[in-house]
């Protein structure tokens, strides 16, 4: 037998409470409400309040990756000092007493300043494991953490948000900008950190080696930092364009491919494949600016790295090269190495441009997702536990226009009570609003005027999940997720067991159509129960409710897409649900309607024009004698 669930299915609120206080203790820093009240505040998302927010959250080894980029800058610069005292050492050692210069004494023969300039690069390769090591390990964690706040914005929001919103170009955000944010924080993070600090140490270790070629060699570097940086700032406006044009597309292409029924059955194939051609053009046209960059770029650098090494032997050449030839070969081995030491951070600079362009465009994509708070509050924190029955329900002075079309009427005047173990019924012909009316009691939306009460109680100030754990929904669309037939069936009700899902199985009719499949209950079902005919899906979400036993069961078209024996069988099992529950029903099929209580006939803009029982209503002249004498004709 399936066990009635008593009012609030506490477990699931318990469960709920009991995580969330687990994490808190886990993770004192709140590092999404920071990012809430910046975003607020500054009307925009950056890609280093990102990182830097959620870098906090993991305070240890975010400072780890910082302290390993630091060492390693330190050990690069070192290695050019390092190779000049080795150099001079050998020169002190290997030149006659009488001739030595104290100034190349270092204290320790040439061969111990070698060992160290050994030490000092095998530490540098350790040190950059490490900082690779470190550095994805914290961008994994950013990136989920990203990830889990924007699919949390998405589930907090109402209904009217989905309604002028693609949901490809939505999971392009929740997922290929999330994983671009996190695929750029690990090189991002130590490049951006590591390169100014290398080219700051290497401007020290040159004048340390020679004052005069370091100023040459320093003011060229700089010079050309300067218009690197420069050209990133016009770099990044442009891939903000790319980004926008790439997510149009993405969410254009998921909409046609999760509509692959409507391609193969309208035979639009090669019209699909012309249309993607076209619709890419526009990709192609906005990236040739960034290819321009790229190109000049790269130019750029290799003649300066060319120019400043010139500029450096002219300079050294100049100053010691008569005067001094022995100091000029001294000075030409270690002054390259530094310029070497110097100019690689412009290189790298240069190649995480695009990548630091690509994270901040794809931030600001992100933060078009959690910027927009939903309209309506489940009161998750605030609102009123609601751990009682559903012993009534009331529309009082209700009045209700769609958000997306406040214009139109659709919910003119409504005052009704609905009392517990009665059914009733909402029939008309389409845009009366029958399914407005399960959305007000599902709060999917609130009314434009009055209120929806439940035990003389406003729906709005309850906690909504409490509230829904007694509800039980069969939409005229069934919904079914990518999974198998127990996580379908147990979907709300996570606790059942598999022999309570076999019994809810065997009275929805479907349990012999899913023991002939291979794998039985184990089928995955595929993306929307893509693989399933829609009288299946919907005996499917029948017996998810059939199993949760709600106290207040919606039905809005529920065995629809049913034929007219399994519809009976059903409808049997589904009247038996209904003994000692409020039972609304949305109907276009009125022998699905027979046995209700009160049946309640609306019309556009009129709201309710008859009520009765069906035997009442057709006997008497009106809009349901109409419906039914349609029906039969």
């Amino acid at each position: 037998m399936i066990e009635t669930v008593s009012g609030g299915m506490n477990p699931i609120n318990d469960a709920a409470t009991h995580n969330s206080s687990d994490l808190a203790k886990k993770n004192t820093f709140d590092a999404d409400k920071k990012i809430y009240e910046y975003i607020k505040k500054r009307k925009k998302l950056s890609f280093w309040k990102i990182v830097s927010t959620y870098g906090l959250k993991y305070k240890s080894l975010f400072i780890s990756v910082i302290f390993v980029v630091l060492i390693t800058a330190v050990l690069i610069s070192a290695n050019s000092l390092l190779i000049n005292m080795t150099l001079k050492q050998a020169i002190f050692d290997y030149t006659p007493q009488s001739q030595q210069d104290p100034s190349y004494d270092y204290g320790l023969p040439w061969w111990g300043w070698l060992a160290i300039t050994g030490a000092d690069l095998v530490i540098l390769y350790t040190c950059t494991f490490f900082r690779n090591f470190l550095s994805i390990m914290l961008a994994v964690r950013i990136e989920v953490e990203l990830r889990n706040l924007t699919i949390k914005r998405l589930l907090e929001q109402d209904i009217s948000y989905y309604s002028d919103k693609k949901i490809g170009k939505l999971m392009t955000k929740l997922v290929g900008d999330t994983n671009v944010v996190g695929n750029e924080i690990a090189g991002l993070l130590s490049m951006v950190v590591q390169a100014p600090l290398v080219i700051i140490f290497g401007t020290v270790v040159l004048f340390t080696i020679d004052i005069p070629l370091a100023g040459v060699a320093s003011a060229s570097v700089y010079l050309l930092a300067l218009f690197v940086v420069l050209l990133a700032l016009s770099y990044q406006k442009k891939v903000t364009v790319v980004r926008e044009v790439i997510s149009d597309i993405n969410g254009d292409v998921i909409d046609r491919i999760s509509s692959i029924k409507l391609v193969k059955s309208s035979s639009t194939r090669v019209y699909e494949e012309e249309r993607i051609e076209q619709i890419h053009k526009p990709y192609i046209k906005v990236f040739k600016p960034i290819s321009k960059i790229d190109g000049e770029l790269l130019a750029i650098l290799i003649a300066s790295d060319v120019i400043i090494n010139l500029l450096v032997i002219v300079s050294a050449v100049l100053i010691y090269g008569t005067s001094n030839p022995e100091n000029f070969i001294i000075l030409i081995t270690p002054i390259s190495t530094a310029l070497v030491s110097l100019t690689r951070p412009l290189w790298q600079i240069a190649a995480i441009i695009p990548g630091l362009s690509r994270a901040g465009a794809s931030s600001q994509k992100i933060y078009e997702v959690i910027c927009d708070d939903p309209i309506l509050s489940d009161n998750e924190q605030n609102g009123t536990l609601f751990d009682e029955n559903i012993y009534k329900l009331e529309f009082r002075g209700v009045k209700f226009n769609y958000p997306e079309k406040p214009e139109i009427n659709i919910v003119p005047n409504l005052d009704l009570v609905l009392e517990k173990g009665k059914s009733y019924a909402f029939v008309g012909e389409t845009g009366s609003g029958k399914s407005t009316i399960s959305k007000l009691l599902l709060r999917f939306y609130d009314p434009t005027e009055g209120s929806v009460l439940v035990n003389d109680k406003n729906l709005k100030e309850f906690n909504l999940r409490s509230y829904l754990t007694h509800v039980g929904y069969v939409e005229q669309e069934p919904s079914i997720i990518f999974g198998d037939v127990y996580d379908n069936v147990k979907y709300g009700y996570f606790q059942a067991t598999d022999e309570e899902v076999h019994e809810a199985c065997k009275k929805a009719q479907i349990d012999k159509i899913i023991m002939s499949w291979p794998q039985g209950y184990n089928t995955i079902l595929g993306e929307r129960g893509l693989l399933l005919s829609g009288g299946q899906k919907q005996r499917l979400v029948i017996a998810r409710i059939l199993l949760k036993n709600p106290e207040l069961l919606v039905l809005d078209e529920a065995t629809s897409a049913l034929d007219n024996i399994v519809e009976r069988e059903i409808q049997s099992q589904l009247n038996e649900l209904m003994k000692d529950k409020t039972s609304v029903i949305i109907a276009h099929r009125l022998t699905t309607i027979k046995h209700v209580d009160q049946i309640f006939v609306l019309e556009p803009g009129k709201g309710i024009v008859q009520s009765g029982t069906y035997e009442e209503l057709i006997k008497i002249p009106g809009k349901f004698k109409d419906l039914h004498d349609a029906a039969v004709a």
